[in-house]
């Protein structure tokens, strides 16, 4: 249940978007779904609900493979600086939703 609400909220973003130069549909489902996946693990969730929405949300929501095409295709057409450029904020990016997830959880 979890996956498929994910996906699909997924899926209507990344279909609403026009294709910009920079991949910013991805790096926004993938930046809330680590922000999320903080939340969980700040709030010390329940085993259940980190199925649910830990694995099954944020997993359908986010998307390592689609990252992963979109920055060798900006490498792959001489646009080498915008690719790096989304590798590292998609890392640093995701890192810091994360820890920043992380704490909102813990603060309640």
């Amino acid at each position: 249940v979890g996956g498929a609400a994910g996906a699909f909220a997924r899926w209507a973003l990344l279909t609403a978007a026009t294709p910009p130069q920079f991949p910013w549909p991805t790096l926004l489902v993938n930046l809330v779904g680590c922000g999320l996946l903080g939340i969980l693990m700040g709030r010390r969730a329940r085993p259940s609900t980190l199925l649910l929405v830990g694995t099954g949300l944020c997993g359908g929501l986010t998307t390592f493979s689609t990252f992963a095409v979109e920055v060798a295709d900006l490498l792959r057409h001489d646009d080498s600086a915008l690719g790096l450029a989304y590798l590292a904020a998609s890392v640093v990016g995701g890192l810091a939703a994360f820890r920043g997830g992380r704490s909102v959880g813990m603060a309640r």
